[in-house]
């Protein structure tokens, strides 16, 4: 099945996916569930953002730095894939966004993201760590929090808007020092409810959060208190395409607030990277036989890892008993 969103979504494709996905017995696929990482050995606190090579899985420690990198700083872990600690990396402030480069092989570490942001970058390779690397404007209030590498284009989540002209996604002009921006999408953007199907509805985007690429190269922003999703097609193209949908909990009907990291199935047997922030931990998730385009989201306020409705933005409880789980990845499973 493929997933559908901003640039190709109909409510056809919306009724069949949501007819896909509504099973209830969903944690009969789990297979296993196992504490791949712990803060512990490396005394360090607070893991939240995930990325993955190859050949390692990279996990960022929050250590209580102050996000606006007044003091403190942050912990990079490289675990190998059976958990035993490779190399760690100690970088000044908040590293709220870890994600690899594929064109390069860097590890890109987002310093700072409510403010005096810079950006690090990891090599691997020779384990050195460049920067800080500015931005060439700079705010104490506003930063940035996460990166999708989209071809050889680079976007980037911009943090803590405050009136409808302020910018949420950026898109990267250069690499070089200092970085350069330009707006891709604004806090006060219009777009389809996928939920109601209704077209130009104002989102909710006062707290862009997380940003991931969907399977179907759209953008996926995470609005984090607002409990949105929001999805950009042909991002920065003329024919640019915005959708949302709002998560509700099953239990009140309400809409949710405090969501971090989303992500898109996209084989049957999938192995979940799941950060439980306040257990000071990182689970390892291995599913099987969840249907292709399930939607999944870490869900910090109810303590669970929860399948989203695409239909309704139901958010069905899949792994509970967390504790403010936040940095979620995935990567394809193995038959064993």
């Amino acid at each position: 099945m493929k997933f559908l969103f901003a640039s190709q979504i109909s409510r056809i494709a919306i009724a069949s996916l949501a007819l896909t996905m509504a099973s209830a017995a969903y944690g009969q696929h789990i297979r296993r569930i196992t504490t791949f990482a712990t803060g512990n050995p490396v005394n360090a606190t607070q893991p939240d953002s995930i990325t993955m090579t190859n050949d390692s899985v990279w996990v960022e420690y929050g250590n209580n730095a102050d996000s606006t990198g007044l003091s403190g700083s942050s912990t990079i872990v490289e675990y190998k894939l059976n958990g035993e600690v490779g190399q760690t990396y100690s970088i000044a402030g908040s590293v709220d966004g870890l994600k690899l480069d594929p064109r390069t092989g860097l590890i890109w570490a987002l310093q700072n993201q409510d403010g005096n942001s810079t950006l690090s970058l990891i090599n691997p390779k020779t384990q050195t760590v460049t920067g800080p690397i500015p931005y060439a404007v700079t705010s104490s209030t506003r930063g940035y929090d996460d990166v999708v590498f989209r071809g050889n284009q680079v976007f980037l989540s911009y943090t803590n808007p405050v009136v409808s002209t302020d910018p949420t996604i950026q898109l990267l002009q250069n690499g070089s020092d200092p970085l350069v921006v330009t707006n891709i999408l604004l806090m006060g953007a219009t777009g389809t409810n996928l939920a109601t199907g209704e077209t130009n509805q104002p989102i909710s985007d006062t707290d862009p959060d997380s940003l991931k690429l969907t399977p179907n190269g759209d953008l996926m922003l995470t609005g984090e208190a607002d409990g949105q999703l929001i999805f950009v097609g042909n991002p920065g193209q003329p024919n640019q395409s915005v959708s949302f949908l709002q998560l509700i909990d099953p239990n009140t009907g309400l809409a949710i607030s405090g969501i971090d990291d989303a992500v898109i199935t996209t084989h049957k047997k999938e192995v979940f990277y799941l950060a439980d922030t306040g257990n000071n931990r990182v689970l390892k998730i291995e599913v099987d036989d969840v249907p292709v385009g399930s939607l999944f989201c870490s869900i910090s306020t109810l303590n669970y890892l929860g399948l989203i409705d695409i239909h309704t933005g139901v958010a069905t409880p899949f792994v509970t008993n967390l504790s403010g789980p936040h940095g979620l990845e995935l990567v394809r499973g193995s038959d064993q």
